[in-house]
């Protein structure tokens, strides 16, 4: 089963059953609305997928320099 949302932008989303029963429940417990909280969570996901493009980006650069996880210890001397 689905729940329909629909945004203020007029984008409509599909959200499983069991995901939207616990927005729900957040919502109630925070007394904020859904849609405080879908927008905080895709937010959420959309920088974290930014920062794992960005991290990629760089490890796959070969002008940037890798270090080891010892070696960064020992540059910040612990």
């Amino acid at each position: 089963m689905y729940i329909f949302a629909t945004m203020k932008s007029d984008t409509e989303i599909k959200i499983k059953d069991n995901l939207a029963k616990r927005v729900y429940k957040l919502s109630k417990e925070t007394q904020k609305d859904t849609s405080y909280h879908l927008n905080k969570a895709l937010k959420n996901y959309l920088d974290e997928t930014d920062e794992l493009k960005e991290a990629m980006k760089r490890l796959n650069n070969k002008k940037e320099r890798s270090i080891s996880s010892k070696e960064f210890r020992q540059t910040l001397g612990i």
